[in-house]
Order: C-alpha cells, then sequence, then structure tokens
C-alpha cells in the first residue's frame, strides 16, 4: 500500500467487513490487524504515524482534537457507506493508534443474538434497575441496544441514551429515543442522568458506570421510577456488585448496598466465545433479584450470589458454566473450548 489516504482506508474498510471482523487495530509503522471471531488476524500493510494522524485530523473536530492532544485519548462515531465506527484513538510510542469497532447499521433482533431467556421477561419492566456486564468486546452494546429496540416496537415510551460514543442509531418504533453523547451533548454521566429525570422520560440507558457519581445518579433515577439500563466492565454478578460498592468510601457502602438491593431487578454477564461454525456464541451469567439476592447484597456478602444463582433456575437464573455447558452440548461451540473455559472459571 503505497499511501495509507482515504482511497486505500475504504479498502481496509471493505476487507474488514467481508472477512467478518468486528474491529481494526492500527499503530504507526505496524501491519493492520482484524479481530475476527475474537482472534487477531494480520490484514497487510498498515499507515505510517502521519497517516493515521491525518486520518484523524479529518475525521474530528477541533475540540475533538484538543481533547485528544490534552487527555492523551478520545472515543468517537464515525459514518461510513454501509457501516458505522467507534473509534477509539490514543497516544502510544511511536505516534497514535486506533482501535476501531464496526457497527453493523441495523440492529438485530433480541432473539437473534442467543441472549439469556430472563430477557423476555424485562421487556416488561417499567422500572428498576438492569445491569448488564462483561469485558470490552462482549456484546454489552449490542445487547442493550436490541433490548431497547424491541421496547421500541413493543410499546411507547420515551427513552434517553447516554453513551460514549453513540455507537447505534435507533430507527422510529413506537417509542422516542433521544441519544445523547459524552462530550458533545454532556460532559459527564453524572450529570447527565441528574438532568435526564427532568427530560420526562421512562427509561434512561447509561452507557457504562464508571465512577460514584455515575452509579450514585443511575440507583437514584431507578428509586424515583425510571427503568435505568446500564452496563460494567465486569465478569460476574458477584464482580459488578463489588465493583458497585468500592467506588464509595468505606461510611457510604452499606448505604450504597441498601439503594442497589432496592432498585436491583436483574444483572447479566456476559461473554462472547469463537462459535463451532464460524462467528460467536453468546455465554450469559443471570442474577435475578429476589428477596434472598436483594438480603445478601443488602449485608454485603456478594460471594454468597453464586449459589443463588445455581439454585435460582426456576425464576430464570443461570450460572455462567450452565450456559457454557449448554452452548457445548448443542454443538455451538468446541467442546475442548469448553473445557478450557471452565477450567479457568473454577
Amino acid at each position: 500500500m503505497a499511501a495509507f489516504d482515504e482511497p486505500a482506508w475504504e479498502k481496509l474498510i471493505a476487507r474488514a467487513a467481508a472477512s467478518g471482523a468486528s474491529d481494526i487495530h492500527l499503530a504507526p509503522g505496524a501491519p493492520a490487524f482484524f479481530r475476527v471471531c475474537g482472534n487477531m488476524t494480520e490484514a497487510g500493510a498498515g499507515p505510517t504515524a502521519g497517516e493515521i494522524s491525518s486520518l484523524v485530523e479529518g475525521w474530528t473536530t477541533a475540540a475533538q482534537r484538543e481533547r485528544l492532544r490534552t487527555q492523551g485519548e478520545l472515543d468517537f462515531a464515525r459514518e461510513e457507506p454501509d457501516t458505522r465506527l467507534r473509534v477509539h484513538a490514543f497516544a502510544a510510542r511511536g505516534g497514535l493508534a486506533l482501535s476501531i469497532r464496526l457497527v453493523p447499521r441495523e440492529i438485530p433482533p433480541l432473539e437473534s443474538l442467543g441472549v439469556a431467556p430472563v430477557f423476555q421477561k424485562l421487556l416488561s419492566l417499567r422500572s428498576g434497575l438492569v445491569l448488564v456486564s462483561g469485558k470490552t468486546g462482549a456484546g454489552k452494546t449490542t445487547t442493550l441496544a436490541a433490548f431497547l429496540a424491541a421496547i421500541s416496537r413493543e410499546r411507547a415510551a420515551h427513552i434517553v441514551t447516554l453513551e460514549d460514543p453513540i455507537e447505534y442509531v435507533y430507527a422510529s418504533g413506537k417509542s422516542l429515543i433521544s441519544q445523547r453523547e459524552l462530550g458533545v451533548h454532556f460532559a459527564s454521566f453524572g450529570r447527565a442522568i441528574r438532568s435526564a429525570l427532568r427530560e420526562d422520560p421512562d427509561i434512561l440507558l447509561v452507557g457504562e458506570l464508571r465512577d460514584a457519581d455515575a452509579a450514585r445518579a443511575a440507583i437514584g433515577a431507578a428509586e424515583t421510577g425510571q427503568l435505568v439500563l446500564a452496563s460494567l466492565h465486569t465478569r460476574s454478578a458477584v464482580e459488578a456488585t463489588r465493583r458497585l460498592e468500592s467506588f464509595f468510601p468505606a461510611a457510604q457502602q452499606q448505604e450504597i448496598r441498601a439503594e442497589l438491593a432496592a432498585v436491583l431487578e436483574a444483572m447479566v454477564s456476559q461473554e462472547l466465545l469463537p462459535g463451532l461454525r464460524g462467528g460467536r456464541a453468546l455465554a450469559s451469567e443471570v442474577l435475578v433479584a429476589t428477596d434472598a439476592v436483594r438480603h445478601l447484597i443488602r449485608v454485603g456478602k456478594p460471594e454468597q450470589l453464586a449459589s443463588c444463582i445455581v439454585s435460582g433456575a426456576s425464576v430464570g437464573m443461570q450460572a455462567m458454566r450452565q450456559d457454557i455447558e449448554r452452548l457445548a452440548a448443542q454443538k455451538k461451540i468446541d467442546s475442548a473450548l469448553a473445557r478450557r473455559r471452565l477450567e479457568e472459571a473454577r
């Protein structure tokens, strides 16, 4: 590739889409890489430091470039003819690097994702807090988008989303959906959540709970009668509970546990595993807020939630290992992969 300009970029995007890549990774002077079915694959010559800088210059506003300069990283979305991109630009040795997520224009139907059956019950919720957790690339954003799209098809509601950045763009349904982006429409999640309560929402989506301010505001919104959906970067319900508690100083943790126990409806932790016949398969852990679960959260015993999950199948709960075993039995994932993953989970 003689020059990594706009035409070269367009060809790279087309190759990534054709290969089924979920992400493109570009670093100065290094080959381009695609992530396909969770695996990194070299994808030919990549751009120089100057070429990456030129691309970012053409994609961003002056205000965004100033944030990138002062903070060393920037998240933003970009439209391409056949796809939408979530771009993370960051300063690295040798210059700027890019991690780019390819976001389909169409939100997939909820039932096509392989989500846990409990989501069908959650569609009828009118208030409370639902958390979806998982590591980066676990499909949290897609699950939440599909969930909101399903609600919008079924009933009229005012849905406000707070995202960083906006990934999926929602089509018109029965609901009014107002999408807001960090750094463009609001300056902090906590303040934006409190502001959203004056916008008469029925449902509030918080792209990620990152700190005490956002967590308290989200729990407070659920306490006032809204349905609040949010994501966390944790790999289990136990970790999610501990993470939320850890945002706060010790003197406030008992209070936040009580508030969380009162509003929580469900926690779903998920991960994407390589599919046996290509693509990826979704594995989930589900915690439903029964009286026993609320009690354990309130008294600060999250380590006992795992036993509630195992015994709670009748209300829609499932352990991650149970779902991995199901995927292997249905031949959706390789049995050797399932054994390795189950060993790691012990």
